[in-house]
């Protein structure tokens, strides 16, 4: 397990949802705030429990096993994580939380970006929150609260803080430090390479080191765009870092 899904699991909000399955008590609706950065880990690890037909997230049950990945028949997951989605998209996502589940207990919808709804698009969620299906539930994913009075008195809140997650971190300092790094990075899921990126900018601006976070931002940037795998976006950080290689070669990525 990487560090990233532990500290979720090891989270006060999470303990409390598994408190809330031992009891039987699970909401049928959660607005969970974090930052943006681990929408798509925070959505997977919650869906996990829910779609679990022990509610532990984490056995041999027929629904955990069919998980590839992300992927999974009863998780509806978002088109797009980086923005939220319109009153279609509502609209089909509702539809499909009302299919019977194909092997998990539930069906799980994951709505992203909750506090930048449009009005109509907040208010088509609002029958559904008021009138869930009994094996459908439904996770809002948002930076902060600023919702509809309606949508907000309708779930069941949990706040992620993840700071340590988001400190400064010093960059690796020896050539075997970036090799051991790098091999990491293979196994490394997207949130997880990100927000060490974002560590190690943090750690640069503190140290006014202007030219290294200025790299890591090119680097950063081309990741979140998708150019390059994580195992690549850290490998060229070594040679631009490192090994001196020219900022010239940033054109071959775009």
């Amino acid at each position: 397990m990487s560090d990233l899904f532990a500290a979720i699991k090891e989270s006060e909000p999470y303990k409390a949802l598994l408190s809330a399955f031992a009891s039987s008590r699970a909401p049928h609706a959660i607005l969970a705030q974090s930052p943006a950065l681990f929408h798509e880990a925070l959505a997977v690890e919650i869906a996990r429990l829910y779609l679990c037909a022990n509610g532990s997230g984490d056995d041999d049950c027929a629904s955990c096993l069919s998980w590839k990945g992300g992927e999974h028949p009863d998780f509806i997951r978002p088109l797009q994580w980086d923005r939220p989605p319109g009153i279609d998209d509502c609209r089909a996502m509702a539809g499909e939380l009302y299919l019977a589940p194909v092997i998990a207990p539930r069906r799980f919808a994951v709505i992203p970006n909750a506090g930048k709804l449009s009005l109509p698009a907040a208010n088509s969620l609002l029958k559904i929150l008021e009138e869930p299906p009994s094996w459908g539930a439904l996770l809002l994913l948002s930076e902060e609260m600023s919702l509809l009075p309606t949508i907000k008195s309708r779930t069941w809140h949990l706040k992620f803080d993840f700071e340590e997650e988001l400190s400064p971190l010093p960059l690796p300092k020896t050539r075997d430090e970036w090799l051991s790094t790098i091999a990491r990075a293979s196994k490394m899921s997207f949130q997880e390479a990100a927000a060490t990126l974002e560590r190690w900018i943090k750690h640069c601006l503190e140290e006014g080191d202007l030219v290294r976070a200025e790299k890591l931002g090119k680097v950063e940037l081309l990741f979140e765009k998708g150019r390059l795998p994580v195992y690549m976006a850290f490998d060229l950080l070594f040679g631009f870092l490192e090994e001196d290689l020219p900022d010239e070669l940033f054109g071959h990525f775009r």
